[in-house]
């Protein structure tokens, strides 16, 4: 029962949600806004795919925006470069990474906590490099441009609203999908190896082999994100998926709350609305930089590991679980007064 009550309770914030998404580019008031709101849909497929692996599998990524960057320049060099189709390349767009996470995987199943987040972050690193040296493919540090717009049955997708129902009809996907994983046998294995992997051995969980599914996951949802990433922005540049990127997805997580699926998109949504604040802000302050905004970040960051180390929206549903029970007591109670007056007539 228990388990049926989360299910219904997920569903019903997913078609919330759903209501939400399709009726918020009315009432953005410009175009800007909705290019933020779209970056906000990319933003929160990686965030979910990093939650998966942190609030539930309790591996440290450092290394996200690698697999972001490989998703986005696989696409833009089976386009631009060898002509092939958007869609087509969008499935090499995720096998590239899960084979790399895959690799990965192997190469780093003995690894734990800190050690795996630096091997993740030399990951990342080494990923950046190449994307600035090898210039044959890549373009190098200028960047790669003329990438392809995605069509469809003849319809073209740009930027604006059409790729913006686009780009969170993925995310709605990948949050569905997210979602069934936390609340099948696989997802109950995770978080028995988040709290503790060696009594999760001992009960006979095979932890290496749900890591490594979780790790690759998490990479193919980052594949998803630079591809939709780099057919909407048609020119992409190494700067992108570097560790800035990286530590900016694991922010949203973070602040968010990793062990919610829709804590990783709160986060996502936060951070892309603090971000769209700076930069209003900037436009009017001359000392209001970038360089601001990641302060900013730190600081919200710091606040939230100290005060709320379960992330604002764990910390938010606490809050609000009182009152939705004593509304649901109440229109329970109202719902059976009604059947007895029903029964006296």
């Amino acid at each position: 029962m228990k388990r049926k009550g989360i299910q219904q309770m997920s569903w019903k914030g997913i078609a919330a949600f759903t209501v939400l998404i399709l009726i918020l580019p009315f009432l953005l008031s410009t175009s800007l806004m909705i290019t933020k709101a779209t970056f906000a849909g990319i933003y929160t497929i990686v965030a979910v795919g990093l939650g998966l692996l942190m609030g539930f599998a309790g591996q440290i990524s450092l290394g996200q925006a690698a697999f972001y960057g490989v998703g986005a320049y696989s696409t833009a060099i089976l386009t631009a470069t060898f002509g092939l189709s958007p869609w087509l390349s969008l499935l090499i767009a995720i096998a590239a990474p899960a084979l790399i996470a895959y690799i990965l995987g192997h190469t780093m199943a003995r690894l734990h906590g800190y050690y795996l987040a630096m091997a993740t972050l030399a990951f990342g690193i080494v990923i950046h490099v190449l994307l600035v040296e090898w210039k044959g493919f890549t373009k190098g540090a200028s960047g790669f441009y003329g990438i392809p717009k995605i069509e469809f049955f003849g319809f073209t997708f740009t930027q604006g609203i059409s790729y913006y129902y686009l780009v969170w009809a993925f995310a709605l996907l990948v949050i569905v999908l997210s979602l069934n994983i936390i609340h099948s046998r696989i997802g109950r294995a995770l978080r028995s190896i988040h709290d503790s992997e060696v009594a999760s051995s001992s009960m006979g969980v095979d932890t290496g082999r749900y890591k490594m599914q979780v790790f690759i996951i998490s990479a193919m949802f980052a594949g998803i994100a630079g591809w939709l990433f780099a057919h909407m922005s048609y020119s992409i540049s190494p700067g992108s998926f570097g560790l800035d990127g990286s530590i900016l997805f694991l922010t949203m997580v973070v602040l968010g709350g990793s062990t919610s699926v829709w804590g990783a998109v709160f986060g996502a949504l936060l951070i892309t609305a603090i971000s769209s604040f700076v930069q209003a802000l900037g436009s009017k302050i001359s000392f209001i930089t970038s360089d601001f905004e990641h302060v900013l970040y730190g600081l919200i960051l710091m606040l939230v590991v100290i005060f709320l180390p379960q992330g604002l929206f764990p910390a938010i549903a606490a809050k609000l679980k009182p009152l939705l029970e004593y509304a649901g007591r109440k229109k329970k109670a109202g719902n059976i007064t009604a059947v007895k007056g029903d029964q006296r007539a």
